[in-house]
């Protein structure tokens, strides 16, 4: 019974992070698609690196903690993984941060932190009828 409660929290818990991540965003104020304008290539391209270097490092962790603590939620882990994988799945640097220059062109988008800017990217790529709506939720939470 309680394995049919895992995805509810697994969604509670990934909202509750991106509102704390937004206030965070807001309260720095930087990393968004402001900042992103003002870099040069070279910038710009060592940034998108390091988020997917980050990415890779928080699913590792993620990975671990979760085998380790909660085995029951080791498969939703591994299946979100995967679901990432097809997403980034020949998606280069260059064409993120050519997707990212795009992005950040219209002005209704510069708020948006860059590290959900990677992931409106890796969408856009893959075609994903849903992103217009995504583009539109980050806009709201991120204004």
């Amino acid at each position: 019974m309680r394995a049919a409660y895992l995805p509810g929290l697994a969604l509670a818990f990934v909202l509750a992070a991106s509102a704390l991540g937004a206030d965070r965003a807001r309260a720095e104020g930087n990393r968004d698609g402001a900042y992103w304008n003002r870099l040069d290539n070279a910038e710009k391209t060592d940034l998108v690196i390091g988020v997917l270097e980050g990415l890779n490092l928080s699913e590792s962790i993620l990975h671990i903690i979760l085998q380790n603590e909660y085995t029951m939620c080791s498969d939703i882990l591994t299946s979100i993984a995967r679901q990432t994988d097809v997403f980034f799945e020949g998606l280069t640097v260059g064409r993120i941060v050519e997707g990212l220059n795009a992005l950040y062109v219209d002005g209704k988008n510069r708020s948006i932190p860059i590290s959900w800017g990677v992931w409106v990217v890796a969408r856009q790529d893959k075609n994903d009828r849903t992103v217009g709506k995504f583009i539109q939720e980050l806009r709201t939470l991120y204004r």
